[in-house]
């Protein structure tokens, strides 16, 4: 990612990656091609000279006892040459969007798998929605920047780069087939011979004598080569301040864009609890004021888009139209030029124009690479300080976790712990001084609403970002974590959803179905390998309880040494509660638990033994190890 965050970076990192070789095969196959293409457009203006020529000839003296044949062959000629020049721009549009393809699907899977190499990467990033001027403090539309950024990004910079290729080819042809049929122009001879004379006096006779500052037979090249050099820059410095505020225009709209989308696909995601709240009302005001700034941004881009059309369309017709005939002009004029080879200077000068005014006409193109480009090289950037999680989180307040491993002791240590919210003066709202956990311990937490308990929970599971002390692990340990809200995710068949976070091939169907049934969801152990339950998504079809219920079965399948409980019973009865902790105690006896329960009442089996062996008591913002109490154990067991 340290790569991509830079402007040029970003732009050769596929041709510097593990897949060079093929990225370079294509994009030499697209300049290869793009060379031939450059010379085929000589061919082409030459052919269109010939036809209009033998159109303009068609009675005159020279034209021949066959006119119409010359006609005909001259046309068939042309559509022949252009039939083959449209016929290597379909084949190099086919190379270059496989090239575009190809380092688009490499750019995609390098932030795919930087922002899910671990648990904490895409919830650091987005962690922070607070806003610096028009922007955020961590990217906003992330989805946009992956999608929408990264397709334009290398679609602009293979088409530039043939672009850039084929402008610099075409005019070294161009130019070449000028000067084979330049012309002299009498008045440019004139003045060149009045500079000689000029000469003489300050160089000297000798010296003077040899330089010709006469262009003779170059002399329509030449205004040719005299005017491009002296318009084409003017416009192009129009273009660059206008391509200026494109780029700038550009970015405001992606990030409103992106703010806008964002907001209806989290819409989306929740709209049975907005249908229980009737909160489409407020949900209408926010959507419409998202799209207003962005349509007030889109507006500017059209007043912008429409005067840079007409800035192009009036430049191109200059060019095309007018400003190609002036330099063969006067030799035609002076009769050095016959009107096929007019016709033929002026056209070859249209597309030397046209070929140098190449950054003229990709402004608008310039411009938004350069946006796209900075979207991504910001969340290449972000990416990178996420990585430094301790210092990233620093910025914002207390972070100064020491998370360890160890190859003895307790499977569970904390030490000193204590938690703090985001800022560099608060207090620690919680302080837990020891506590140790060894297989088959299982612990309780339990204080006031408020207290702390879940966020301790993931603190230990290392997704509580401010807070100081040491978190120790065994070596080998695995840790899960079943929070408030089980993770469902679309696009998952069942089973896959059973073994989740894992993959479905790492368990049997066997191990699947077993894994439902021993928790209450047999009865769709027939509908494993399938994405859809009766047309819906697997997490519009479960019940709360039956989500906890799926991740008891996860937890059965992937038997970890840690079991953090955040809640994990909250949608489930007091007989359900009580069933989801047995199942825990008999399959999993060797796991050690810690868990914040819905409730204050310890669950208990029928005979009245507690599932729980101690509580972490926290009171006044400090949490303490206790038994439990003896009276809890004798309620239990009369009720």
């Amino acid at each position: 990612m340290e790569r991509l965050s830079g402007f040029w970076g970003l732009i050769f990192a596929y041709w510097r990656s593990e897949r060079w070789r093929e990225a370079w095969l294509l994009t030499a196959v697209v300049l290869a091609m793009t060379t031939l293409l450059s010379k085929a457009s000589v061919w082409v203006a030459l052919a269109s000279a010939d036809f209009l020529a033998s159109l303009a000839n068609f009675h005159g003296a020279d034209a021949g006892p066959h006119p119409g044949r010359t006609v005909l062959l001259a046309a068939g000629a042309y559509l022949a040459i252009f039939l083959g020049r449209l016929t290597g721009v379909a084949a190099r549009h086919f190379v270059s969007a496989t090239l575009h393809r190809r380092a688009r699907g490499w750019l995609v899977g390098r932030f795919n798998d930087a922002i899910l190499a671990d648990e904490r990467i895409a919830l650091d990033l987005m962690s922070d929605r607070s806003e610096r001027g028009d922007r955020t403090r961590m990217p906003d539309a992330i989805d946009q920047r992956v999608d929408e950024c990264s397709g334009a990004l290398y679609g602009g910079i293979i088409g530039l780069a043939m672009g850039l290729w084929g402008a610099v080819t075409s005019i070294w042809f161009v130019f070449a087939a000028l000067v084979e049929r330049s012309q002299p122009v009498p008045f440019l001879d004139l003045w060149g011979a009045q500079a000689n004379a000029a000469l003489a006096p300050w160089l000297g006779p000798g010296l003077a004598a040899r330089i010709d500052l006469a262009p003779g037979a170059y002399g329509s090249a030449l205004l040719s080569l005299a005017m491009v050099a002296v318009y084409v820059p003017v416009v192009t410095l129009i273009a660059w301040q206008l391509g200026r505020i494109i780029e700038r225009l550009s970015l405001q709209r992606q990030r409103r864009d992106g703010a806008w989308r964002a907001e209806w696909g989290g819409m989306l995601n929740r709209v049975a609890q907005m249908a229980a709240a009737r909160g489409e009302r407020a949900q209408s005001r926010i959507n419409r004021h998202l799209y207003d700034r962005l349509d007030q941004t889109w507006g500017k881009q059209n007043w912008l888009s429409s005067g840079m059309m007409l800035f192009n369309g009036l430049y191109n017709f200059l060019s095309a139209r007018l400003l190609a005939y002036l330099p063969a002009l006067p030799a035609y004029m002076a009769g050095n030029l016959n009107f096929r080879d007019f016709v033929a200077s002026s056209e070859l000068t249209a597309e030397l124009i046209g070929d140098v005014s190449w950054f003229i006409n990709v402004m608008p193109a310039i411009a938004t690479l350069k946006a796209n480009a900075g979207r991504l090289t910001e969340l290449a950037a972000a990416i990178e300080r996420v990585r430094a999680r301790q210092d990233f989180y620093a910025e914002t307040g207390v972070s100064r976790f020491q998370r360890q491993r160890s190859g003895r002791g307790p499977v569970l240590a904390l030490d000193d712990l204590r938690l703090h919210h985001r800022g560099h003066d608060t207090p620690a709202f919680l302080t837990v001084p020891r506590l140790h956990l060894y297989p088959g311990t299982r612990v309780h937490v339990r204080g006031p609403n408020g207290c702390g308990k879940s966020s301790l929970l993931k603190a230990v599971a290392g997704i509580w970002p401010y807070g100081a002390g040491r978190v120790t692990l065994r070596d080998g340990a695995r840790l899960f974590l079943a929070g408030q809200e089980p993770d469902v995710p679309d696009r998952l068949s069942l089973k896959a959803l059973v073994t989740y976070p894992d993959h479905p091939e790492q368990h049997s169907d066997i191990a699947a179905a077993s894994a439902l049934s021993r928790v209450g969801l047999g009865g769709f152990v027939h509908c494993l390998e399938d994405d859809l339950y009766q047309g819906k998504n697997w997490r519009n079809v479960l019940s709360g309880g039956q989500k906890q219920r799926l991740v008891l079965a996860r937890i059965l399948l992937a038997r970890p040494d840690v079991l953090l409980l955040d809640e994990a019973t909250a949608a489930l009865d007091v007989d359900a509660a009580v069933e989801f902790h047995m199942i825990l105690r008999t399959c999993l006896p060797q796991t050690a638990v810690l868990a914040v329960l819905h409730g204050e009442v310890t669950p208990h089996d029928p005979d009245g033994v507690p599932f729980y062996s101690a509580i972490l008591d926290i009171r006044d913002g400090v949490g303490r190890l206790l038994p439990l109490p003896e009276t809890d154990f004798i309620r239990h067991a009369a009720e």
